[in-house]
Formats: structure tokens, sequence, C-alpha cells
């Protein structure tokens, strides 16, 4: 039998904002009008799940002096910000606050980041593949419930971890990590994925160890908020570090390679694969295949170290048949092999 999945901790609160608060906000939405704003989670992605989403920018710490972006939306919102902070507050497990913030017994989480979201069935992005946040706490506000599809949803990691993540946070399986498992899942609770019931004015509040996605909508308008807590946050400071610096040769700092850790994953169905390096003469341009990984069964994954603008084929398994070439880059770690 399938060992039992972990619990991800998540908190629900019901009827937080009231009903005329949440009309009011989204009115104030419409008014404003949303931004169309590209995802910084999809940029390993085929350029065709590389879709914006309907965004507006409300605060920002970082944003002049007093971090409000736009200024109508915010006034609304601001007298309910004690409330949703003491909520995060009371959300925060001590014990291991303590140890990221060991002279803090009682702090206060810091708000970074507030944006308001907008899934419809005729814009581009109906859906955000699962994704975890590099911000220590977030909450986020269902302004309404009447629509079809769609929903905030999370998965609960399996109990056996493979192997050691370099974060400390749970894994979960590759094959859900992609749009075409997203866009083709059925909306319902399981052992493993867990839709909550979020009504107009309801908050959910995780943290950063929590894998959550939006399913696709099918009917009707979703508009929603999500509020970044310790966006400086402390636990996974290697979110921020894409790759590590190695001396290449044993030489001096100057000579130094980035080595960038990547992943082929494998989706085509009935099909075994061939992983192959495109090895390249600097001096006179000969090219060569060298095998990295054969026959790879469909939903496999391969794991290497690589450097910017490597290339790697992938052939149908005995043949020299190419469905998918990758030119590694350093803002990329995920290369999923699919038929184009």
């Amino acid at each position: 039998s399938n060992p039992s999945p972990l619990e991800p901790i998540v908190k629900r609160h019901v009827g937080i904002l009231p009903p005329d608060v949440c009309n009011t906000l989204i009115a104030l939405g419409e008014t404003e009008g949303f931004d169309i704003d590209e995802e910084s989670i999809d940029a390993d992605e085929d350029t065709k799940y590389q879709v914006s989403s309907q965004s507006i920018e409300v605060y920002e710490r970082a944003f002049r002096n007093d971090g409000v972006i736009t200024p109508a939306i915010w006034e609304a919102l601001e007298p309910w910000i004690p409330t949703l902070t003491e909520l995060v507050k009371q959300s925060i497990d001590k014990t291991t606050d303590e140890i990221y913030f060991p002279n803090k017994p009682d702090r206060v989480p810091q708000l970074g980041w507030v944006f308001f979201r907008k899934y419809s069935p005729d814009s581009d992005r109906k859906s955000l593949k699962l994704h975890v946040d590099s911000n220590m706490h977030t909450l986020n506000i269902a302004l309404n419930h009447d629509f079809q599809g769609g929903g905030l949803f999370y998965v609960k990691p399996p109990s056996d971890q493979e192997e050691e993540t370099y974060d400390d946070r749970p894994d979960i399986p590759l094959r859900y990590k992609n749009y075409n498992w997203l866009n083709t899942m059925e909306r319902k609770n399981t052992s493993g994925i867990v839709f909550p019931m979020l009504e107009e004015g309801d908050v959910l509040i995780h943290n950063f160890t929590v894998w959550h996605a939006v399913a696709p909508i099918e009917v009707g308008v979703r508009y929603s908020f999500v509020l970044f807590y310790d966006m400086d946050n402390p636990a996974i400071q290697s979110d921020f570090e894409s790759y590590e610096t190695v001396d290449g040769d044993g030489g001096d700092d100057d000579d130094d390679v980035d080595v960038i850790p990547v992943t082929f994953y494998h989706e085509i169905e009935n099909e075994e694969i061939d992983l192959a390096f495109l090895d390249r003469n600097a001096e006179d341009g000969e090219e060569w295949l060298l095998m990295i990984e054969e026959k790879m069964p469909p939903f496999a994954k391969v794991e290497l170290d690589s450097y910017e603008g490597h290339i790697f084929h992938a052939l149908i398994s005995g043949t020299d048949e190419i469905v998918s070439t990758f030119v590694v880059r350093d803002d990329q770690q995920l290369y999923t092999i699919e038929l184009k």
C-alpha cells in the first residue's frame, strides 16, 4: 500500500471580510483595471505556458516610503490588515519560528507584498501550476465563490521522501509540476489533493513549505487577494541563488564557472527516450552526441549539473529522431521532454 501523505499546515478562517467589503474590492479592481503580468514561476515552462496573469499590484514594502501602489484599493483593504496580520501570527509554529528569529519571541509578521488576482475562462491564464512561495507566510482572501472550476488547492507530499531536498521543504511527484497535469486534473478532494472550501471573505494561510496551485476556471470569474508576509525568509535563502559558483579549473576566482542543477522530465506517453549532450569541438566546430541516459521510460527524470549554453537533445530511443532540444539557461532548471 502507498504510504500516508504528509499533512501540510494550512489554516482556514471563515467570513473574515464581510460581503460588502468583498464586493467593494471587486468593484474597485474592475475600475482600476487588471494589468497583464508575467509569472516568475513559469520561467522554466515551454513558451506556450508562459502566459500573463490579470493582476493589480496593491502594496509592496520596498515601493517608495509607504509601500502603497494602488491607493484606492489599499484604502479599502487597509482597515483589515491588523486582523489579517494577527491571523498570520496565530498560524506561526513558534518552535520553528524561534530557530529563524531567535531574538524575537513575540514578533509580528511583516507584510511585504499585496496583489489582487482575477481568473476568467476567456483570459490567457486560467490556472497557476503547483509551486511553493519564497516568502515565509502567505495569506489568501477569497472575494467570491460564484464560479465553476478553478479554486485554490494544495497537495499533500508523500511521507516517504526519497531524498533530502536542498531547502528541507517536502517534495512532490514531478508529474504534478506541470500544466499538462494541472489542466486535465479532476477537481475533487483525494487523499493527496485538497480543495479547501473558500467562500467570499474566507481566508487561507500557509507557509513556504506548502505546494499549492490554482485549478483551471471554467465558468465565471474568480477574484482573490494574496498577501505575502516575511519576504526575507531566512529558512530558504537558497531560493534566491539559482546556482552555486565553483572554481572551474582550480585556478583564480576570475575563472569561476556557474554550475546550474538541471532536471529533464520525460512526459511523452508510450515512448522511451534517449537523452544526449551535444558536444562541440571549439577549434574546428565538429559536433557529436554524448549519451547521458538511454531508454528513459515515460515520467522518468534525469538530474545533473550543467552550464549556461549547453545543448541537449531528446531522441526517440534507438533512433535519430529528435523530439526536443534544450539550451540550458541560468534562470531555468526544469526541462520537459514533450512532443511539439
